[in-house]
Formats: structure tokens, sequence, C-alpha cells
């Protein structure tokens, strides 16, 4: 007798558990809180994921493989190598609307560090957006938007990864404004001294002022924890 066939996909329960955490956090969060926002029992994610643990690894998982995808989509469309990385910075599709949903994802992204499965993820993912930036920013000093005397790339990409999750880090606790322009504005004032060319700050990043036409456009991954 053939298994009867999965009506909901994983992915779409994964999705339902990153809304259920940015709703009420990960402390709060049950099995039943995300089948009834899939539409499945508890019963039913039991039987396809396990334990909540085992549920929120695939989440942390799921979360954690967009930035590979939405870098590679900021190299696509742009010229620039430094227009990339603000790009990637900046167009960030799955982090919550709300600075309070974006503060309980923070929470569940800390909890479980203490797991060793969930700490590989959270470096792997570090590393690979450390590597992302460090690639883009020797390129930049390839094509003369760097000057090379200046700028140790690897030490500036590990910085600019670390600004990235304290900006958005800010931006959930104040909720001020708009995450893409208050992360332009902080890349901007970071790179500037590194820049040859013009050098005044953006506070509106390119797809939000009227007649620019530089703005990025990013894949719609999953990624709140990729930076």
């Amino acid at each position: 007798m053939s298994p009867r066939p999965r009506t909901v996909a994983d992915s779409t329960i994964l999705e339902a558990a990153v809304t259920v955490l940015g709703r009420i956090g990960p402390e709060r969060l049950t099995l039943a809180d995300v089948g009834e926002e899939a539409g499945l029992s508890a019963a039913t994610l039991v039987q396809r994921f396990g334990s909540k643990r085992d549920l929120m690894l695939s989440v942390f998982k799921f979360t954690s493989v967009g930035f590979e995808t939405r870098l590679q989509t900021a190299i696509d469309t742009n010229d620039s190598p430094l227009e990339a990385i603000f790009a990637a910075a900046m167009d960030r599709p799955g982090i919550p609307g709300e600075p309070e949903a974006t503060s309980n994802m923070f929470a569940f992204f800390l909890s479980d560090l203490r797991d060793p499965a969930f700490r590989n993820i959270a470096q792997e993912n570090a590393r690979s957006a450390v590597d992302g930036f460090k690639n883009l920013l020797d390129q930049a000093v390839e094509q003369g938007e760097l000057a090379e005397s200046y700028v140790d790339t690897a030490q500036l990409a590990e910085t600019i990864y670390s600004l990235t999750i304290g900006t958005l880090m800010r931006w959930s606790i104040f909720g001020e404004g708009s995450y893409r322009t208050l992360i332009r504005g902080e890349l901007d004032v970071l790179l500037r001294p590194f820049r040859r060319g013009p050098r005044k700050a953006l506070s509106t990043p390119p797809r939000e002022m009227s007649g620019d036409r530089s703005g990025m456009k990013l894949s719609a991954a999953p990624s709140p924890a990729g930076v």
C-alpha cells in the first residue's frame, strides 16, 4: 500500500512556523500553533518533523539558506560590487515587516545557540556571509571603487556582517523608519573613507528616491537569518 500523498509541502509548514515565531516568539510557540497556521494537526507535525526542537531546527535551516541566493542576485543585477553589497544587505525578504516580529525572530535565532546543531548552522551561515562580502570587496578594489592601500577586505567584510546584524537589531528595538534606509546610510558611513569618487552619504535607498533607476531587484528567498 503506497503512502498517502502529502497535501501540504514542508516549505509551507516552515513558512507557517516563521509566521508564528514572528507573531509570538519561540517560548510561547507550540506545535498546535504552527499546525493551526498551516492547516494541519499537531499530530501530523509530530509525524512529519518529530519534536518541537526538531521542527525548530528545520526552521533554522530553512531561514538560513537564503543569503547565497540573495548575494548572487545582487551580483547579477549590479555592475558595481559596492552596490551589490548594499543590495545584499538591504533586500531581506524574509525579515518581518514589523520591528516586534523581527525582535521575536532574533529571540529565536539566539535562543538555541547552546545546541551544537543550531550553532553549526549559524556559524556556517555567518562564514558564508563574510566570504561573500569579502569577495565583493576584493572586486571593488580590483575595479577601483575602493582604495587598495587602505583596505583590509577580510576585516572589513567581518565588520559589514556585524553592522548588518547590529543595525537590524537596533531597528527592531526602536522601530523607526525603514530598515533599508537605515542600513544603506550606515553602510555608506562605514565604506565612505575607503571609496574613490563621490563620498556623500545617501540617506535614502536608490529604489526609494524619485528618478533613481539604480534600485536592486532581489529574489524573495526566505532568509531572516541569512545576512
